[in-house]
């Protein structure tokens, strides 16, 4: 069993965020190498046209090979365009190794700086062909990467690898030369996903590693989660600044009333903006749930939002949220409070002058 050899393909994603939203349907009349792709499993279960969301289009792009260790990557490389802004590069390198010996492809992938060079420069050239198809296209600082270990099936199937291999796989999934823990390999192991009993789905945070004979459905699910989270990372990090910007509105003193008035109703569209440009990304990251309706890719999905930690991303976000509505709410009291203290001074002048003019003896 130590001479296990596992026969099948590294995928290496790089996500980042292009843009506010994508019109698919107009870059994919840009591109005539794209193709669309529906999240379903062992062909059963498509999504109907009415989920309320466009699939992902996706297309070969052609560039140099990057070398990695004694391994390199295919010169051919997928790239995905999603509706809400997400941009999805993956670098593909075959393999037919030992078990132990993904342990350095692990290793040598983690943190490769080059490959996330030729990645940002890819995207690039990708937001400069499609311009015109991205609502505000900007490719973005941060970086999304995950790694996929995509192999078929050995004679003695799934559960004997993990029963042989455990500390090995651990390693592969961590990146860790060193050998870990029992209780690191208990959680880097921890819930596997299964359909067949062929099939081995195990979700870590660095990685995964999907046995089976198709298990592209797997690994696009993955991609969605890896989007996802850097989406979600973007947006809680905007909301952070913003968040700053707004409390910096509604401490700023105005010299006069009537210029409060003018900056107060800018101070109030601006924040207005804020909020349902925010409201709109969150619920557009949240459709992207409605690209597959399968029991088992939900399982799947459901396993790396909790290695991803969908939840506690989700409960900032919903908390800044309501800080930046909180904000709002005090900056149209503020407005309503002057508006009403305008009036009052206007009724007061129109009082003074009618007392005056009863006073004065007219000519």
């Amino acid at each position: 069993m130590a001479d296990t050899r596992l026969q099948g393909s590294c995928r290496v994603q790089y996500c980042m965020n292009v843009g506010r939203s994508i019109d698919l349907a107009r870059a994919q009349e840009s591109l005539t190498t794209s193709r669309r792709t529906s999240f379903h499993h062992r062909n059963k279960n498509r999504i109907s046209a009415g989920a309320g969301i466009s699939p992902p289009i996706r297309l070969s792009w052609e560039c140099e090979s990057v070398p990695i260790g004694r391994y390199s990557t295919s010169t051919a490389t997928e790239v995905a365009l999603y509706e809400f802004g997400g941009l999805s590069i993956t670098w593909e390198i075959a393999f037919d190794e030992r078990v132990a010996d993904l342990i350095q492809l692990s290793t040598l992938l983690y943190d490769r700086a080059p490959l996330g060079e030729r990645s940002r420069a890819l995207a690039e050239s990708v937001v400069e062909a499609l311009a015109t198809s991205i609502d505000r296209p900007d490719v973005s600082n941060d970086v999304e990467d995950y790694i996929v270990f995509q192999v078929r099936p050995t004679e003695d199937g799934p559960a004997a690898l993990l029963e042989n291999h455990r500390q090995s796989l651990a390693q592969i999934l961590r990146a860790e030369s060193a050998e870990l823990s029992e209780q690191e390999v208990e959680d880097a192991l921890a819930n596997p996903v299964s359909y067949g009993r062929d099939d081995l789905c195990i979700v870590d945070w660095l990685g995964a590693f999907l046995m089976g004979d198709d298990a592209e459905d797997e690994r696009l699910v993955l991609e969605l989660a890896t989007v996802e989270l850097l989406e979600l990372r973007l947006l809680d990090s905007r909301l952070e600044s913003q968040i700053g910007g707004a409390y910096q509105l509604l401490a700023r003193p105005h010299k006069s009333l009537l210029g409060a008035l003018t900056i107060q109703r800018r101070e109030l569209e601006q924040v207005a903006r804020m909020q349902a440009d925010d409201a709109l990304l969150h619920e557009g990251i949240d459709n992207a749930l409605k690209l597959f309706g399968d029991d088992y890719l939900a399982r799947l999905y459901r396993s790396a939002a909790r290695r991803f930690h969908f939840e506690d991303w989700d409960v900032s976000i919903q908390r800044k949220l309501g800080v930046l509505r909180s904000v709002y709410e005090s900056l149209a009291d503020q407005a309503a409070h002057r508006r009403s203290e305008m009036l009052e001074w206007i009724i007061i002048v129109l009082i003074a002058v009618d007392i005056l003019l009863y006073f004065t003896p007219l000519r």
